[in-house]
């Protein structure tokens, strides 16, 4: 529901509260003279102050639910629907106790995660054992990778650093280690991170495939 819808609800009942207030105070008795009301400006001193009190509170409400309207969510759908173009989709996978980044183009990171500047980044939170929990202060709030669920955290950096996480929910005895840290760095930068993860790793697997052959051979 809307604030207008609250605001005005609260208005209502504020004075009608006023209203009921007064007639049962100085209202005449059934079949009794009525009785004069002294003390007017006493009656409407009472009944504006508390006018007042709920007229301020309405514009308490009205900053603070204009403010939070204001504010770009950090994270969950929300978090899309105001970016303006696609997210970049990055599934971070906890285990303990580390975090793996896979990204686009088959490229990987373990503990860095390395994104572009200005860009709406969306991370694919699983677990391969039990519940770790994602938590990088300075981008967004806290997320937790459950076994068997995905649960997305979206965040949009709009300027280069690295920024720390910190391990949040205990998942063993090392749990305290299990951190990490986020990179942010101009899109070409980001770019050159992804080919040269891409290489690394190809050549990587080029020299396991390599050392099973010479096994292999007699």
């Amino acid at each position: 529901m809307s604030v207008g819808f609250f605001a005005a609800a609260i208005l209502i009942v504020a004075v009608n509260v006023a209203l009921f207030y007064a007639l049962r105070r100085y209202r005449s008795e059934r079949g009794a003279e009525p009785r004069q009301v002294s003390g007017g400006r006493k009656v409407q001193f009472r009944v504006g102050a508390l006018l007042t009190v709920f007229a301020t509170i309405l514009v308490v409400l009205g900053i603070v639910f204009t403010d939070k309207a204001r504010e770009t969510p950090a994270s969950g759908a929300e978090g899309l629907q105001v970016s303006h173009s696609e997210p970049l989709q990055i599934q971070a996978t906890g285990q303990q106790w580390l975090w793996r980044y896979d990204y686009p183009n088959e490229a990987f990171s373990y503990y860095k995660l390395v994104v572009p500047v200005d860009t709406t980044v969306s991370l694919d939170l699983v677990s391969t054992d039990v519940i770790h929990t994602w938590f990088v202060p300075d981008l967004a709030g806290k997320r937790d990778a459950v076994p068997g669920k995905h649960n997305p955290v979206v965040f949009r950096a709009d300027e280069e650093g690295v920024f720390q996480g910190a391990s949040a929910t205990l998942s063993g005895q090392a749990y305290a280690a299990m951190r990490t840290e986020v990179e942010v760095v101009s899109p070409e930068e980001y770019e050159a991170f992804i080919e040269s993860q891409k290489t690394d790793i190809q050549a990587a697997q080029d020299r396991v495939v390599g050392l099973i052959q010479d096994k292999e051979t007699p």
